[in-house]
């Protein structure tokens, strides 16, 4: 497995260095999937593989980890004219922006433990993963997929009947 991780690493400091130098951005949907795929055709593993290989390779080397997330915001960001107010700040201060907006969430959560149970607080996480991955497959916002994922449970009965029996286990 050593020698995997270390190819995995290979093709992720590649691909870093590839968004600036070659700009790979025109064709790329996503950044994290366009390495997850690459370690996935390079490396003959399957997706689920290729994601934890880069989450451990990243995870490990620090450094590759900073590179990585400057190479995905300059793509995710930067190059497509989105949120260059957060793109414009230091690290420290994205990191302290993400962590203050982090915990507000956490506390939300806590909060509707305790007011609403956990059931609601279950069905409020599902609801946010399930529109979070309509965003992610579709490409859309994350705004626009809720709207979709809403959309759906109004129109079919069956999607809410999912839910509930999902929630009771």
């Amino acid at each position: 497995m050593d020698d995997v991780k270390l190819k995995v690493r290979e093709i992720v400091a590649r691909e870093v260095d590839d968004v600036k130098g070659k700009g790979i951005g025109s064709g790329v949907e996503c950044f994290a999937c366009h390495v997850i795929y690459t370690v996935m055709s390079e490396c003959g593993i399957d997706e689920a593989t290729a994601a934890d290989l880069l989450s451990q390779v990243l995870s490990e080397d620090p450094s590759l980890n900073d590179r990585f997330i400057q190479a995905m915001e300059y793509l995710h960001l930067y190059s497509r004219a989105r949120a260059l107010w957060f793109y414009s700040k230091d690290r420290v201060e994205k990191d302290d922006y993400l962590m203050m907006h982090v915990r507000n969430a956490i506390a939300e959560i806590e909060y509707e433990a305790r007011e609403y149970g956990n059931d609601a607080v279950f069905r409020r996480l599902l609801l946010s993963y399930l529109s979070t991955y309509i965003a992610q497959i579709i490409g859309m916002d994350l705004h626009a997929s809720t709207e979709e994922l809403y959309y759906l449970l109004r129109k079919k009965g069956e999607l809410e009947e999912e839910i509930e029996r999902v929630i009771k286990r």
